[in-house]
């Protein structure tokens, strides 16, 4: 048992140094603020990895098939901006950082180690998933891309446009398009654009709502500021829509330029 017990924790402690190599391939954050500020800049969605690097056999596995892969490393360059919620057992940790790791398990319920969390830019949960099974990136990354798509590549035949304040209101005073308000319904209910429907893209299954909408007719899509419409628009983009407009600044933008709202 002794001899199993000292395998275990050399197999972690090698591991942990992996992980410190490996983590030098990705810029990880510590501090979610810093974190979400930089997602929204980057129009990216911000990944939280709890875990416990140096004692936690899951987590190993986890770290060696999926996150230092090629496949996790390139995915999450181009659409993650990503947390390291660590709780080592023999590696020191700075007093403050341990208690922003608590806080962060605390805030998001975790209830076990490796557990991955997506987040948008306001901190709402997009997607959360507790241990690992196995599997490796093919298992792993189709449920984080559902959440998380990787942004539309110059070339395909699906595109967005930015617009301005003026040129969305002219294409929204033609009533044959559709103005679509992918924020929440609280935030919706508070005042919208006159018209518009609402489908919050950071729900559950909101491509699968997508998918009963008219691909043929144009989309005007706006959220609050424009983080998540952008967003939306690279989800619905993949969908093959194929009239898309965003709403550059969201409905802040909308409101400063004095266009009204209805609730």
């Amino acid at each position: 048992m002794k001899r199993l017990i000292a395998r275990l924790y050399l197999s972690c402690l090698i591991s942990w140094t992996a992980w410190s190599v490996s983590a030098a391939d990705l810029t990880w954050f510590t501090d979610l603020a810093k974190a979400q500020a930089q997602a929204k800049s980057e129009q990216k969605t911000v990944l939280l990895y709890f875990h416990g690097s140096d004692w936690c056999p899951t987590c190993v596995e986890f770290q060696q098939q999926v996150i230092q892969t090629p496949e996790f490393i390139h995915y999450a360059r181009q659409a993650l901006v990503l947390v390291d919620v660590d709780f080592p057992d023999k590696v020191k940790q700075a007093a403050t950082l341990k208690r922003a790791n608590l806080a962060l398990q605390a805030r998001y319920n975790i209830a076990g180690y490796p557990t991955l969390v997506l987040v948008d830019e306001a901190g709402k949960t997009l997607f959360q998933e507790v241990d690992y099974h196995g599997g490796g990136p093919a298992e792993v990354l189709p449920n984080l891309k559902k959440h998380a798509p990787l942004p539309a590549t110059p070339g395909t035949a699906a595109q967005f446009n930015n617009l301005s304040v003026a040129e969305f209101a002219q294409l929204a005073a033609d009533k044959a398009n559709v103005i679509l308000d992918v924020r929440t319904a609280e935030e919706f209910a508070e005042g919208h654009i006159a018209g518009a429907v609402n489908l919050d893209v950071s729900a559950p299954g909101f491509a699968a709502k997508a998918q009963a909408l008219d691909q043929h007719k144009t989309y005007l899509v706006h959220c609050a500021s424009g983080a998540r419409s952008v967003r939306a628009c690279t989800q619905l983009a993949q969908l093959h829509f194929a009239k898309l407009y965003n709403l550059t600044g969201g409905i802040k933008a909308w409101t400063k330029a004095g266009m009204l709202v209805e609730k």
